[in-house]
C-alpha cells in the first residue's frame, strides 16, 4: 500500500547517531513526516543528554508528532533509576513509545528491570517497545518475546527493525506468527542480501545501510507480513550522504521510500 511522507516516521539515526531532537524535528518538517522518534539521552549512563525541555512545544509548532524517545541501554550498568529517568524525558517530550535496546546478558535481570519499568511507563501513559538485534543481548524474535513474557509486561512490545530482522534469521512466516498488537513499530532501511564477512554486525547496523530499495533485503516481503496498520519509522543513516545537511538527507530519505512505496 503506497504511502506518502506524511504518513511515515523519520527515525533520528537517518540524520547520523548524535543527531539532536530539535534537529530532527526541523528535518521531519522541511521534508514533509508526519512524525518523528528522537534520542533523548545518551546510550549509557553518564553520556549526555541531550535538551529535552523544548521538545513539545518545538514539534507542536513544526506539525510533527513525536513518536518514539531512544533512552538508554540496558547493560550492567544500567540501574532502574535510570531508566525511570528516560521514562519521564519521555513523558515531557509527549512521546508515547520508548524504543528500548539490550546489552545486558543476564537476561533475568533484563526481564526484572522490565517489569519495574513497564510499571513506571504504564502510569505516565507510555509503551515501551524491546528491540531484538543479533549484535546484542537479544538476538531473535523468541528472546524479546520469552523477556516480555518474564517480566509479565503488559505494555511492552517488539520493535522490528527490517536489517536486524534479517540478520537474525528471521522470515515473514516468523512476523506473521506474531500477534499483531505485540508489535509497536517498524524500522525500514535496505542493505546487501548478504552481510560482508569483513563488517561486523554493528559495523553494518551504524555504516552498512541504505535507502529503502536500494539493497537486497526482502522488504517488500517484510512490509507485506507487517499489520497494515503498524507506524513505519525511516532509519537509513547513509554513509555516502553524511556529509550533507540534516534536512537533505530527510528529503532523500523521503524520496527513495516514496518511490518504494509507489511500486
Amino acid at each position: 500500500m503506497p504511502r506518502t511522507a506524511r504518513e511515515l516516521t523519520l527515525g533520528f539515526l537517518t540524520l547520523g547517531a548524535q543527531a539532536a531532537p530539535l534537529d530532527v524535528l526541523d528535518a521531519a518538517a522541511g521534508a514533509g513526516f508526519g512524525a518523528a522518534g528522537l534520542r533523548i539521552s545518551g546510550r549509557n549512563p553518564g553520556d549526555r543528554w541531550p535538551p529535552v525541555e523544548r521538545v513539545r512545544d518545538y514539534a507542536a509548532a513544526a506539525g510533527v508528532r513525536v513518536s518514539s524517545a531512544s533512552g538508554y541501554f540496558i547493560s550492567a550498568q544500567t540501574q532502574l533509576e535510570h531508566l525511570l529517568a528516560t521514562v519521564e524525558a519521555a513523558k515531557r517530550t509527549g512521546a508515547p513509545l520508548i524504543l528500548q535496546g539490550c546489552f545486558e546478558p543476564d537476561l533475568a535481570r533484563v526481564a526484572a528491570l522490565m517489569r519495574d519499568y513497564a510499571r513506571a511507563a504504564a502510569d505516565a501513559g507510555l509503551r515501551i517497545a524491546l528491540e531484538f538485534m543479533p549484535m546484542s543481548s537479544i538476538r531473535t524474535i523468541a528472546q524479546a518475546q520469552q523477556v516480555i513474557a518474564d517480566s509479565g509486561a503488559t505494555n511492552v512490545g517488539i520493535l522490528i527493525d527490517a536489517l536486524h530482522f534479517f540478520r537474525s534469521g528471521a522470515t515473514a512466516q516468523d512476523l506473521r506468527s506474531l500477534e499483531p498488537a505485540s508489535i509497536y513499530l517498524a524500522q525500514l532501511c535496505d542493505a546487501p542480501a548478504q552481510r560482508a564477512h569483513e563488517v561486523s554486525l554493528f559495523d553494518e547496523a551504524m555504516s552498512g545501510r541504505l535507502h529503502v530499495g536500494d539493497g537486497g533485503l526482502d522488504l517488500a516481503g517484510l512490509v507485506d507480513a507487517l499489520p497494515a496498520d503498524l507506524e513505519i519509522e525511516l532509519e537509513t543513516p547513509v554513509v555516502a550522504e553524511a556529509a550533507l545537511p540534516g534536512l537533505e538527507r530527510a528529503r532523500s530519505a523521503a524520496h527513495k521510500a516514496q518511490v518504494f512505496f509507489s511500486r
